[in-house]
């Protein structure tokens, strides 16, 4: 988390990912997309299989995995649901991506009179812009993921569910009793995380201040899971 942090605050990462056919522009679509609804279902069963795997026993291995899949489900969809309901609306914050489009035509003032308007009219309000102003310089694949994504700015939701999804599966990794040698792996989940991170100031989509707060508070959130007694027996449990 402190390595994204000093990215996205201290080096020149923002909009570096939106060229036309750009290499660094294809894999910051890629981990931003692995972050967001796209990669959700392989994240949630590669989160239960990581939990079910030190079981030994094949119908103990079956029972934590559906019960850990079907827990996280509820616990991602209630804080997802809390975040674009309720924390997002009441903060207001822009997107970056807002503000860029406006400024190609000079309408920046007009962002405030867009932020008074339910999601699906600035999707149409963006779509529309895009068509009458198109961005050559923007590649075609991230002009449709800002329309996309008229929503709100802060915090970073796609940020937050990858260290939130990157701690269950590194503790998972770690604790894994009956396959010890995988524990060196660990840290590939954190490094996945902090790629998402980088993406979504890169494409333009949040600033460091949304995908700063997003993984602090992924990473909270994951403690807090982990320390629930439940969740704790299944990950630590011995056969």
């Amino acid at each position: 988390m402190l390595a994204l942090c000093g990215s996205v605050y201290f080096l020149p990462i923002a909009f570096t990912a939106c060229e036309p056919h750009s290499a660094w522009s294809k894999i910051a679509f890629f981990f931003t997309s692995s972050g967001g609804p796209q990669g959700f279902l392989i994240l949630l069963i590669l989160t239960g299989y990581f939990y079910s795997s030190s079981q030994v026993k094949k119908r103990e291995k079956v029972r934590v995995f559906l019960l850990s899949v079907f827990t996280l489900m509820i616990f991602f969809g209630s804080l997802a649901w809390i975040n674009e309901n309720y924390t997002k609306p009441v903060l207001k914050l822009q997107r970056p991506s807002h503000v860029y489009m406006l400024d190609q035509i000079g309408a920046r003032t007009k962002i405030d009179t867009l932020y008074l308007w339910d999601k699906q009219e600035r999707q149409k309000y963006f779509n529309e812009l895009l068509l009458n102003n198109p961005l050559k310089n923007i590649d075609n694949d991230i002009q449709a993921h800002w329309v996309e994504e008229a929503g709100f700015s802060f915090p970073s939701g796609h940020t937050y569910n990858a260290f939130l999804f990157a701690m269950l599966i590194a503790y998972a990794i770690f604790h894994n009793r009956s396959k010890p040698h995988l524990r060196k792996w660990y840290v590939l989940p954190f490094v996945w995380a902090y790629m998402v991170g980088v993406s979504r100031v890169a494409m333009g989509a949040h600033s460091a201040l949304d995908v700063s707060v997003g993984a602090l508070m992924g990473v909270l959130t994951a403690c807090l899971f982990l320390y629930v007694d439940m969740t704790r027996h299944w990950l630590t449990r011995k056969d």
